[in-house]
C-alpha cells in the first residue's frame, strides 16, 4: 500500500498533512511550490489530476481530488475505530458533517473571495461590502459555535477541526479573531497539537 498526498505550499492541502499526522497511518508526501510571479500551481499537479489542484491523494493508484472528499475517504478506509470522528449514529456526527464541508463551503468562499479581490481594484464594488458582510456572518457563527463546543463537532477532537483550521489560520493572520475570544481560544489548543506542528514542520 502507498498513500501519497500531492501537496502545494501555502494552499488548504496543509489541512490533509494535519489530518494525516493526526491519523498516523504511513503516507508520502510530494511537495510542489507555486509559481513565485502568478501564484498559480505548478502544471505538474495537471499530471496527476486534469484539476491541476491541491489537496490531491493518491491510494494505491486511485487518486481523490477536493479536500471533503479526501477527508471521508480517509476516514471511512483509515479511522475504522472511529477515533477521529463520529459513527454515523453518533448524534455528533450531522454537526461534524456539516463543518466539515464548511470548510469548503458557504463559511471558507467569502474569505477566499478576499484572497482573490486584493488583485484587482475592487475597493467599490458593492461585491466587496457584501463579501465583507458574509466574512462578518461566518465568523460570527463560528464564534458562537467555539462558545458553546470546545470543538467543531462537539466535546471531542475530530477531522472537522482539521477541515476548518486554515479557514481559522486566515482570519488570524488577518487580525480578524481580536474580537473573538472562543476562536482565538480554538486556534491556540490546536496549536499545541504534535500533529499540529508536525504540519508546520511539513510547511505550510
Amino acid at each position: 500500500m502507498t498513500l501519497t498526498l500531492h501537496h502545494l505550499n501555502a494552499s488548504r492541502s496543509q489541512r490533509i498533512v494535519w489530518l494525516l499526522a493526526e491519523l498516523g497511518v504511513p503516507h508520502e508526501i510530494v511537495h510542489y511550490k507555486r509559481n513565485e510571479t502568478t501564484n498559480l500551481a505548478p502544471p505538474d499537479l495537471l499530471k496527476i489530476h486534469p484539476m491541476g489542484k491541491s489537496p490531491l491523494l493518491e491510494d494505491d493508484g486511485v487518486v481523490i481530488a477536493e479536500t471533503g472528499a479526501i477527508a471521508e475517504y480517509l476516514m471511512g478506509k483509515y479511522d475504522t475505530a472511529f477515533q477521529l470522528h463520529p459513527r454515523p449514529n453518533s448524534p455528533e456526527f450531522p454537526r461534524y458533517l456539516e463543518w466539515i464541508h464548511a470548510a469548503e463551503g458557504a463559511v471558507f468562499l467569502p474569505g477566499l473571495l478576499q484572497v482573490y479581490f486584493r488583485n484587482v481594484d475592487m475597493t467599490n464594488s458593492p461585491v466587496t461590502a457584501m463579501m465583507a458582510a458574509e466574512r462578518e456572518k461566518a465568523a460570527g457563527v463560528i464564534e458562537a459555535h467555539l462558545a458553546t463546543y470546545p470543538y467543531f463537532a462537539g466535546d471531542r477532537f475530530t477531522a472537522a477541526d482539521c477541515l476548518m483550521g486554515f479557514q481559522i489560520q486566515m482570519a488570524d493572520s488577518m487580525g480578524a479573531l481580536e474580537n473573538r475570544p472562543a476562536t482565538k481560544a480554538w486556534l491556540t489548543k490546536m496549536q499545541a497539537r504534535p500533529a499540529y506542528q508536525k504540519m508546520l514542520e511539513v510547511g505550510i
